[in-house]
């Protein structure tokens, strides 16, 4: 059985109806927000737009170049957020062409890291100001890399105030989940194929042999007040699917407390051999497993898989998470704010530049 965590959080929103694919837009921010986007790319889902942010040109190996868009830097420095923002300044209009006209834009990007930290907020904010509504899914360092945790807290909380709605990817479970002779850059590879399998499971489309989610029904859990958090868990064993939704409660209770819960999705993937009596049991025992008896939910079925049986649950209504921590600043100080503006830098040099006349 693997574990695999996501977490979202939301604001309270008004209803959002979305009927065409055309209508949704997925923009790839920095190196891992790429490789996400271009896997979903492939698939069958209920989004029609697609295009890719970076500052590394090697990003866009394997995209359509015409959905690329390049922050360029004309000093070879490594860069820091902020430097990124300043860069990209002049790009905002190419971004905005990207999402104009979308209904629901989803912001893939890895937070730690320059590109997809700095940018992140930015892009969701361009979005929202296209009048879409913006959903951030935010890739988290792993545990060793202490450095970046404080960058990645402070993006994460400045993207749940850009955006509608954010997804938190933890990969520091899946490194747990992994052999212990699993190298790095597999681990990177391995979160990457997990993230698309379990955004895919939620997003995707009409297909023979299968019951979507609906993208207004995943919307309607995400877009509620308070955190929402995705457990995935798959099982292979007699007892699949009861084991498959216990251990995707388990990775829920490693972030907040299910108890909180109030609004579910769960969305079952396997194959044919997938039983009415199973998927039974998985919706009818996701409230007294996560202690919410109370709980809204609804699901969805795919039966294009194989026999493992995996359980994608989304659940909202969460007060905080384990995240909180990555921004002790921002704990310290709760809901007082000494400038809560993103900045804007550019490499040392640039500054110095004479204008063009």
């Amino acid at each position: 059985m693997g574990l695999f965590i996501l977490g979202a959080t939301k604001v309270c929103a008004p209803e959002l109806t979305v009927n065409s694919r055309a209508d949704v837009a997925a923009v790839g921010v920095g190196s891992a927000g790429i490789k996400i986007v271009s896997l979903l790319s492939r698939k069958q889902l209920f989004v029609g737009r697609f295009a890719y942010v970076s500052c590394d040109d090697g990003d866009f190996s394997t995209v359509d170049t015409k959905d690329t868009i390049l922050i360029e830097s004309p000093v070879d420095q490594k860069l820091t957020p902020a430097m990124v923002r300043g860069l990209a300044l002049g790009s905002r209009t190419r971004i905005h062409d990207a999402v104009v006209g979308a209904k629901v834009v989803f912001v893939v990007a890895g937070l730690g890291g320059a590109t997809g930290t700095g940018l992140a907020p930015v892009v969701a904010s361009i979005a929202r100001e296209c009048g879409a509504t913006a959903v951030g899914v935010a890739i988290m360092p792993f545990e060793f890399e202490k450095k970046t945790k404080f960058y990645a807290g402070v993006s994460l909380r400045r993207l749940r105030s850009s955006a509608r709605g954010v997804v938190v990817i933890d990969n520091e479970t899946l490194l747990r989940s992994s052999p212990e002779d699993t190298t790095l850059a597999d681990v990177y590879d391995a979160a990457n194929k997990a993230a698309v399998k379990a955004l895919g499971s939620l997003l995707s489309g009409p297909a023979e042999g299968s019951r979507p989610v609906g993208l207004n029904k995943l919307l309607g859990t995400v877009l509620t007040e308070g955190y929402s958090l995705l457990g995935v868990s798959s099982s292979g064993t007699e007892d699949r699917a009861e084991d498959a939704l216990a251990g995707a409660v388990v990775s829920l209770g490693e972030l907040g407390d299910p108890k909180e819960a109030t609004r579910a999705v769960v969305s079952m993937n396997c194959d044919s051999s997938l039983t009415a009596p199973d998927v039974g049991l998985v919706v009818d025992r996701v409230g007294s497993a996560t202690g919410s008896k109370a709980l809204d939910v609804e699901y969805g079925v795919d039966c294009s898989g194989t026999a493992q049986l995996q359980v994608s649950l989304l659940v909202s209504g969460f007060s905080s998470t384990k995240y909180d921590d990555y921004d002790p600043l921002a704990k310290v100080l709760g809901d007082r704010v000494l400038d809560d503006e993103m900045d804007f830098a550019l490499p040392e040099g640039l500054d110095l530049l004479q204008p063009c006349d």
